[in-house]
């Protein structure tokens, strides 16, 4: 158990230190659709493994409802997410999957 959460506080560490450093580059999701279909699908899925250990502190129904849009999206190759950054290129990726994870599966906003 403890091996695990280390493992995702590390996991997280690293999106938000590297987060930090991409979005002070000006990262636009117009950049990120020029990458490979396999960069973005893991760039996908570490936002998303993000967004679940953030909401299994909070809220155990997103966490669930995260996972069960990620099964679904991930399949197509996060089409919903490509499509929503297509529609809204300048702005940061990961601000365009949390906002249609949160879309999907309710607020981020804890309290």
């Amino acid at each position: 158990m403890f091996r695990r959460k280390a493992l995702a506080l590390a996991t997280l560490s690293t999106i938000v230190c590297s987060g930090a450093a991409v979005a002070d580059d000006g990262f636009k999701s117009s950049k990120f659709l020029t990458y490979a279909a396999d960069s973005q699908k893991s760039y996908i899925n570490t936002s998303v493994l993000m967004a679940t250990l953030i909401a299994a502190q909070n809220s155990k129904a997103q966490a669930t409802c995260i996972g069960n849009c990620s099964g679904q999206y991930v399949s197509d190759g996060y089409q919903p997410v490509i499509e929503a950054m297509r529609k809204f290129p300048d702005h940061p990726p990961t601000g365009v999957i949390l906002a249609v994870l949160q879309r999907a599966c309710g607020s981020f906003a804890y309290r």
